[in-house]
């Protein structure tokens, strides 16, 4: 089974081609008010929810621990993902904190202005979490890692250790690199238990506070990472370790949502790991799910079954 705990989050779509700068005025005018094209979409978000869909949608037995409220948001996500397959019995629901929203307003899928509540996601703890989950993990990815505060005081370190020494495979995502953001004094306990450490180019230079992703990597690696994992975007993927490197590039494909992009990255990473698949090839299926993601209309709703991804790869060798 995949375990996923990360941040589960209604994101709300909205494309708005008219630049907000030139919007203005209280009340409802022809000042502050844009008719678009396409309606606006409820689609699942948060970096958990989001890995756990998609890691459903490839056929694999995916379990989701996180929080999200009693409302009609968390009604949404939860439908969702219950019609996805996904084990919920990690998802608390909080009656006092509502579920997790991004209202997300995008010109293109390069340009987007974000407003995001956290919700539930604070809420999130280790103790309301299923132990049998855990013990029957083959795989855990922690993702949304700043987002969930009451995890960041010792349960992340619960979670890693106890799956660790039933020997799954454990990785952790640093990002995103918002709000009080991971340093990597705070991540040093947990890298004795985290088997692959995971970041985008600019979350390693937040992480280890430098402009230079690439010695920001190497000062990851001294400090303990057995294997560093990073999303480079368009540029594809890499794997580094103390002795060596790999590089496999991205897939050439038109943008629609770039939302859930490196989520779905992640996904595929897993599913390859556990599969015992040679790295490139892990980072070429990991590429691949996030270039089908975010070339579908509908992003993360459309993640594709295992048989379209593999039809992908087959077509872009």
């Amino acid at each position: 089974m995949f375990v996923v705990i990360g941040s589960v989050t209604a994101d709300l779509l909205v494309v708005c081609h008219t630049p907000l700068r030139h919007l203005g005025g209280d009340g409802f005018r022809s000042s502050n008010l844009v008719f678009t094209e396409a309606p606006l979409t409820i689609s699942m978000g948060g970096n958990g929810g989001n890995s756990a869909y998609v890691l459903a949608g490839l056929g694999a037995p995916t379990a989701l621990c996180g929080a999200v409220g009693r409302d009609i948001l968390g009604d949404s996500l939860v439908d969702l993902l219950q019609a996805r397959g996904v084990n919920l019995d990690g998802l608390n629901r909080h009656a006092a904190y509502a579920t997790s929203s991004s209202t997300i307003i995008m010109s293109d899928a390069a340009n987007q202005v974000v407003f995001h509540h956290l919700g539930s996601t604070a809420q999130a703890a280790y103790d309301d979490m299923p132990g049998d989950l855990f013990d029957r993990a083959g795989a855990l990815l922690i993702s949304g890692f700043p987002l969930m505060s009451r995890l960041r005081a010792g349960g992340y370190a619960l979670a890693l250790a106890r799956v660790h020494a039933a020997g799954g495979i454990t990785a952790l995502d640093v990002g995103p690199a918002i709000g009080d953001a991971v340093t990597l004094s705070e991540i040093l306990p947990l890298l004795p238990f985290t088997d692959y450490l995971i970041a985008n180019t600019h979350e390693l230079q937040v992480l280890a506070g430098t402009s230079d992703w690439t010695a920001a990597a190497r000062q990851v690696l001294a400090a303990g990472a057995a294997r560093l994992v990073i999303k480079q975007g368009a540029a594809g993927a890499s794997v580094w370790t103390e002795s060596e490197q790999a590089q496999v590039p991205g897939f050439k494909v038109a943008a629609n949502v770039s939302v859930g992009a490196g989520d779905s990255f992640n996904a595929g990473l897993l599913y390859g790991l556990r599969q015992g698949w040679q790295m490139q090839r892990v980072l070429r299926f990991a590429n691949a799910l996030a270039a089908l993601v975010v070339s579908s209309p509908r992003g993360v709703l459309d993640s594709p079954s295992l048989a379209q991804v593999e039809a992908f790869l087959d077509a872009n060798p």
